[in-house]
C-alpha cells in the first residue's frame, strides 16, 4: 500500500470517528433532555401536592388565612428554578380554578372574587422573579436565597394588596377605611413572611449544599 493510500485511509478513520462522536453527543445530549424533562415532572408533582397541604394548614385572621402555601410556593420557585418552578404555580392555581378543592377555601372559577387570591398571583410572579434573580446571580448560598425570598415576598404584597383592595372596594363595596384595610390584608403578616423567607432560604442553601456533597 502506498503513503497516498495509507493517507486516505486515515482520513477516512478520523472522519468515521468524528462522525462516531458527533453521534455519541447527540445521543447524550438527548438522553440529558428527556432525564432533565421527567424529572421536572416528577418534581414539578411533589411540590403541587406539597402546595395543596401547605393550604390546608392555616390560621384565619380576618378575611385572609395565614398558609403554609408562601413558603412552599418560594422554596418550589427557588429549587426548580423560574421553567420549572413557574410552571408547578401556575398548574396548582389552574387546577384550583377548573373546580378542584385544593385552595385554603375551596376552588372553582369563583375564587378568582376571593381577596385572597392575589397573593397567590402575586407569589407565582415572585417566585419567577426570585428564581430569574437566583439564576442571574449563579449562587445558592444563604444570603442569595434570602434576597431572591425577599424580592419573592415584595411582590407578592405588593400583587395581593393591591388585587385584595379591588375586590374589597371595587366588588364588594367595603366601606372598610384604607389603614384598617392595610391592617387586615398586609401589616400582620410581614414579620411572617419574613420568617417564612428565612426558613425557605435555609431549606434550599442546606439541600444544595447536600446534592454538592453527593
Amino acid at each position: 500500500m502506498s503513503g497516498f493510500d495509507e493517507q486516505e485511509k486515515s482520513k477516512e478513520e478520523q472522519k468515521e470517528q468524528r462522525e462516531q462522536d458527533e453521534l455519541r453527543e447527540q445521543a447524550v445530549a438527548v438522553h440529558n433532555k428527556r432525564r432533565s424533562y421527567i424529572l421536572g415532572i416528577a418534581t414539578s408533582g411533589i411540590f403541587i401536592a406539597f402546595l395543596i397541604i401547605s393550604a390546608f394548614i392555616n390560621i384565619p385572621i380576618g378575611t385572609i388565612k395565614i398558609t403554609m402555601q408562601f413558603l412552599v410556593a418560594n422554596v418550589c420557585a427557588l429549587m426548580l428554578g423560574k421553567k420549572w418552578g413557574t410552571i408547578s404555580l401556575v398548574l396548582y392555581i389552574v387546577l384550583g380554578l377548573i373546580g378542584l378543592p385544593i385552595f385554603s377555601s375551596g376552588g372553582g372559577p369563583a375564587y378568582v372574587l376571593q381577596p385572597s387570591f392575589g397573593y397567590m398571583i402575586g407569589f407565582t410572579i415572585g417566585g419567577f422573579v426570585a428564581a430569574w434573580y437566583r439564576e442571574k446571580r449563579g449562587k445558592r448560598n444563604f444570603s442569595t436565597y434570602m434576597i431572591a425570598s425577599i424580592i419573592n415576598m415584595l411582590i407578592m404584597d405588593v400583587i395581593g394588596t393591591v388585587y385584595g383592595a379591588g375586590i374589597m372596594y371595587g366588588y364588594m363595596h367595603s366601606t372598610m377605611g384604607a389603614w384598617a384595610f392595610f391592617w387586615a390584608f398586609l401589616v400582620p403578616f410581614i414579620p411572617i413572611d419574613i420568617i417564612k423567607c428565612v426558613i425557605s432560604s435555609m431549606i434550599c442553601s442546606k439541600i444544595r449544599i447536600r446534592e454538592r456533597e453527593f
